[in-house]
């Protein structure tokens, strides 16, 4: 009887997985460009390459940006001068004016100096700190740790993203990945948002997690319609998975009820 019993669990915990057919893509593929126009001045990496969060990718040819950088830094130093010398002018004026020896139109004259140049300061520090921010925006960085996909220019191209963002790098996030199945109407109410399943790819069986579960079928044929269902994954390392693997994903139904 208990042999029995035993049999039946088992075979009943087989029937509850269910195994989907799958294909690995990426978790996170951006394509990268730079806010501000000008000429490719350098491509620091090659098709393929590995990157690390922050890690200097391509800029634009910075002559420019520099020749603004200088004059803004230059224009800041002659501002900062002239309202530090407006400042003590306006401190011997009211020292003056409170011994009587002052009008209150000089002394009137003396606040407007002081606040021309404070407004003449401020005005060329906001431009220096324009100018960085353009500099900054002539780079692409890496946002995350991945690899590199497609380059999209070369040096010596124009990018002109006036209007529309060119992409000039194509970065993927190879340290997490997703595989893709479909699944039907029978078994969609047994399916939760971040429920447990297994990833088959390569021989072995990895850890993951439902992260998105379509709502609008992607086909519909005689058994009904299909829905997309996306499961997150990490490789081991040194799998160095690339999108478009076969792969299985595990379904076990009898956790996804007792959820």
């Amino acid at each position: 009887m208990k042999v029995l019993m035993i049999v039946c669990l088992l075979v009943s915990g087989q029937l509850a997985a269910q195994d989907l057919e799958a294909v690995t893509d990426w978790s996170n593929r951006v394509e990268l460009t730079t806010l501000a126009s000008g000429m490719v001045g350098r491509v620091n990496v090659a098709v393929g390459a590995t990157v690390s969060r922050g890690e200097l990718l391509l800029e634009l040819d910075q002559r420019r940006f520099k020749t603004k950088l200088a004059a803004a830094e230059s224009r800041l130093e002659a501002a900062t001068q002239q309202n530090s010398e407006a400042k003590r002018e306006l401190d011997r004026a009211l020292e003056l004016y409170d011994r009587t020896l002052l009008s209150d139109h000089e002394r009137k004259q003396a606040e407007i100096e002081a606040a021309t140049a404070d407004a003449t300061y401020r005005e060329a520090e906001a431009k220096l700190a324009t100018i960085r921010l353009q500099m900054e925006y002539s780079r692409i960085t890496a946002p995350f740790d991945g690899l590199v996909e497609i380059i999209h220019v070369q040096p010596g191209q124009a990018v002109v993203n006036r209007f529309n963002a060119t992409p000039l790098v194509t970065l993927i996030d190879n340290n997490h990945m997703k595989a893709i199945a479909e699944f039907d109407q029978r078994t969609a109410p047994q399916l939760k948002m971040g429920m447990p399943v297994k990833v088959g790819i390569r021989g072995q069986w990895l850890n993951g997690e439902i992260a998105r579960l379509g709502i609008r079928p992607v086909v519909q044929d005689a058994n009904g319609p299909r829905y997309s269902l996306e499961v997150a994954f990490t490789p081991q390392a040194g799998m160095q998975l690339r999108a478009g693997e076969k792969a299985v994903v595990r379904l076990n139904l009898d956790s996804a009820v007792d959820r």
